[in-house]
């Protein structure tokens, strides 16, 4: 009897042909044997990390130098290069070597009262006997680390084989006979795997390590107010002596990296942006004669509006109290109109770098520069004004990179780079960081360093310098967003300033980052000291390496600040 169509058969009862029932159980077995696969894998690399990584967390390593007691702890895929804590906050050196691996020193039931009396009154001294004796452990760090890691992977390397034979077991299959061989080529794989792993570390190891660092809490606040140290180790209490003694001993290992990187400096320049008409002059003046500042570049968007009146009488009140002891050079950014520019030359030690003018469809810029204290510093407006015409009032960046590029283009046409003319910047100053971009287009090889602000966040401490020596810095908000983050509505950012050392050469030789809590206190008020600030500051320090300068130069403040030039 024939089967109608539709009626199922007895080789295929549900009705579906054989050859399809058929693929479709040999993509399942497909499938399954790739997840099995990739769990096996899993396992096999998963539980060796995850063995390493406890390992390393149960058994620091532990040791006592010069009376203190602390720990040595490694970690993968954590916090990279070398981390320190104290007390009073932590100093994370991040560009050791290549590996996601780091290294975290922390004190141990550290008795302050002992530490104050151990370093006692010579701290430079004390900080030398700590670091030899800390050098001195190194070796025996590295090994036990490297011991703890070889443990960890071989548990972990356990692990998965007693998961994996389980499963075998309760499957029912038999036991491999060369189960010991297969486990020796696993291990002998793991091996190989580390020393791979140590070459490279070997092979990334960054001698200059020391070239950028972070400081974070008290450690870093107190880096606001340098020449307050001194006040600390005077106090008579047993707090402020502690402090004192606490930050003094990061003092002076950070001057001895000073000593040991920098030469003598022969003058400081602030870099402060965007400060939106926040009323935060007052700090800019407190960490200006902290530092001895010797020249504010202020890379604009001093309004939010666009409009001169915004400017109220007490806002230009704190720019003149800043400007009558520090020299600033100012150019206008995107929320500066060319009545925002007037009223910026009208005060005294002010220099404003190029114009801003209304054209009859927006505005045009030019750039212009100044010879201060032995540096050419240039600078370029922002065509741009808030509330402008067409793409001079745009945010949408397909329409206002253009714009800003080619104003860059009209601005420096004729002034070429090394290739051509002579005329060379030490620092070119822009309000966008296209800006900058385009100005290295432009002209190549003729400007040492860019700095740029806008994005209300400053660049990462790797892009700062390349590898030809040129720089390149994006200041944050110093004025924590000011009104325009209450307009657009979004979250406060940190308060941002830069402050870098030039050498008597001319050589800039280092940066000092510092990004502090929009809501922290701010060097006006009162209490002005590091615990005011608590946790909510980070210092960060980049080291430059030595960048292309004439010989014979020389920079200093006797030197004073000529006019400014147009291009």
């Amino acid at each position: 009897m024939t089967a109608q169509p539709g009626e199922p058969t007895a080789s295929d009862p549900e009705g579906e042909p054989t050859p399809a029932r058929s693929r479709v159980a040999v993509v399942g077995r497909g499938v399954a044997r790739a997840g099995e696969l990739l769990l096996r894998w899993v396992l096999r690399l998963a539980l060796p990390l995850a063995g390493a990584l406890g390992v390393l967390h149960a058994f620091p390593y532990r040791a006592t130098v010069q009376g203190i007691s602390f720990t040595v702890e490694g970690s993968i895929f954590g916090t990279r290069g070398l981390s320190a804590d104290t007390t009073l906050g932590s100093w994370v050196f991040p560009e050791v070597d290549g590996l996601p691996f780091g290294v975290h020193v922390a004190p141990r039931d550290v008795d302050v009262l002992q530490l104050t009396a151990a370093a006692g009154d010579d701290r430079v001294a004390f900080v030398q006997r700590l670091q030899a004796d800390f050098v001195d452990q190194v070796p025996r760090i590295v090994a036990w680390l490297a011991g703890e890691v070889l443990l960890g992977v071989l548990l972990g390397l356990a692990a998965a084989a007693a998961v994996n034979m389980s499963v075998r077991y309760l499957r029912g299959r038999p036991r491999r006979p060369d189960e010991l061989r297969h486990r020796a080529l696993q291990f002998s794989a793991a091996l190989l795997v580390m020393a791979a792993v140590a070459v490279y570390g070997v092979v990334t190891f960054n001698r200059d390590w020391v070239r950028q660092s972070r400081l974070t809490g008290t450690l870093a606040a107190a880096q606001l107010f340098p020449s307050q140290l001194s006040q600390y180790y005077q106090q008579q209490s047993k707090a402020f002596d502690v402090l004192g003694s606490v930050l003094g001993i990061q003092a002076a290992l950070q001057s001895q990296i000073d000593a040991d990187r920098t030469p003598t400096t022969a003058l400081r320049i602030m870099f402060i942006s965007d400060m939106h008409l926040a009323g935060n002059y007052p700090l800019v003046q407190s960490y200006a004669d902290n530092y001895d500042v010797d020249l504010i570049v202020d890379t604009g968007d001093e309004s939010e509006f666009g409009t001169g009146i915004e400017l109220t009488p007490g806002f230009l009140d704190a720019v003149r109290a800043v400007a009558a002891t520090t020299p600033m050079l100012w150019l206008a950014g995107n929320h500066d109109s060319p009545a925002v520019e007037t009223t910026m030359r009208g005060i005294p030690g002010v220099t404003v770098l190029g114009s801003k003018t209304a054209t009859a469809d927006g505005f045009t810029v030019r750039a212009g520069a100044v010879d201060a204290f032995g540096l050419t510093i240039a600078g370029l407006p922002d065509p741009r004004v808030y509330g402008g015409p067409n793409a001079y009032g745009a945010d949408d960046t397909s329409v206002t990179d253009p714009l800003e590029r080619q104003a860059v283009d009209d601005a420096v046409a004729g002034v070429t780079g090394t290739d051509g003319a002579a005329r060379s910047f030490d620092i070119f100053a822009a309000h966008e960081p296209v800006q900058a971009d385009e100005l290295r287009e432009q002209l190549p090889g003729a400007i040492r360093q860019t700095v740029a602000g806008h994005v209300h966040r400053q660049n990462d401490a790797g892009d700062i310098q390349d590898g030809d020596g040129a720089i390149d810095l994006v200041e944050g908000s110093t004025g924590a967003g000011g009104l325009d983050n209450i307009v657009r509505g979004e979250d406060r950012p940190p308060i941002e300033f830069s402050i870098e050392s030039v050498a008597p050469d001319c050589q800039f030789t280092r940066v000092l980052r510092f990004q502090i809590d929009a809501a922290q206190p701010t060097a006006a008020q009162e209490p002005a000291s590091p615990q005011a600030y608590g946790d909510d500051v980070t210092a960060s320090t980049t080291y430059f390496r030595p960048q292309d300068v004439a010989t014979g130069r020389t920079c200093d403040v006797s030197l004073g600040i000529g006019p400014e030039q147009p291009l």
